[in-house]
């Protein structure tokens, strides 16, 4: 029976698991993140092959010879307005949801007043109404306030989207902040408004990190609603264009792999530079109710 290790380091006590189980896991790990890896690389060898290439049997994984017109032809297309549409808006609704989310989860983390679970309870409960179920009477709303094939108009949708989820989990991390450090700063005279920009912001940099991946995520990757408020070439969001890679004459895998590769760009950039802060942000305290 094999024999397991116990180290001890700085008066606690660690368990090491034995060579074959660690072995054993990270075969597991190099299996499970090749499987997410090789449809980017596929993707990516696919968008340097010319169109007869990607139709050959059997396939072949090497452009030869390898190209850029795929990447070309997209950007001709409109790839750089559509990028830079999505972007607009993306960020856009970020800043609008982060700055109104912290101001309406700051009371009520810190103010406790009769009612407050249900004023809570109101905030969140349209996470649990599908969106679709909205979407005529937002259409609706939206054409009769001249915001149709308009950024403000789905800055507004994607805001009021993201907002309850912003205020659920800002709410809760706030809360593990002690109140001590605000009490400090009104007895140096602070309003509440001046701690929460001077304290609790600054502590919840986690919490707002997991906010704003999670609405820009969102944002970038939302589809119906985009494709149904816009209507304009110059309006087309990055995910519209995409979709515009399939005709009724078929798709061209190659322009659309470019694409999807350039699209994705973005949204891996941000997860891997925020990714420890939206685990802290998600994980310590912010998920409470």
């Amino acid at each position: 029976m094999a024999s397991r290790s116990i180290s001890w380091s700085s008066g606690e006590q660690r368990f090491n698991p034995p060579a074959y189980d660690r072995i054993a896991l990270y075969l597991a790990m190099v299996i499970v993140a090749a499987v997410a890896v090789f449809p980017f690389v596929w993707a990516f060898l696919t968008s340097l092959k010319a169109e007869r290439q990607i139709f050959t049997f059997p396939p072949a994984l090497l452009p030869s010879p390898a190209t850029l017109y795929n990447y070309g032809r997209a950007v001709d297309h409109g790839l750089l307005l559509a990028l830079f549409n999505s972007s607009v808006v993306s960020l856009s609704t970020v800043g609008l949801v982060l700055v109104t989310g912290a101001l309406a989860a700051y009371p009520l983390a810190r103010l406790h007043f009769r009612g407050s679970q249900i004023v809570l309870f109101l905030i969140i409960a349209p996470m649990m109404i599908p969106g679709l179920v909205n979407l005529v009477p937002t259409y609706i709303v939206m054409a009769k306030l001249g915001l149709l094939d308009s950024y403000e108009g789905l800055i507004l949708i994607y805001w009021v989207h993201s907002l309850p989820l912003a205020i659920w989990v800002l709410r809760g991390f706030f809360q593990t902040i002690p109140r001590e450090l605000e009490d400090a700063a009104a007895v140096d005279g602070a309003t509440r408004l001046q701690s929460l920009w001077a304290i609790i912001v600054p502590l919840s940099q986690p919490a707002l990190a997991a906010v704003a991946l999670l609405v820009f995520l969102n944002a970038w990757n939302e589809f119906v609603i985009a494709s149904i408020m816009t209507s304009s070439a110059v309006m087309r969001t990055a995910q519209v264009f995409l979709y515009l890679n399939m005709t009724d004459v078929g798709v061209n895998w190659g322009e659309m792999m470019a694409s999807a590769l350039a699209i994705n760009l973005p949204v891996l950039a941000l997860f891997l530079l925020l990714q420890r802060r939206f685990i802290a942000g998600l994980t310590s305290g912010a998920l409470r109710f």
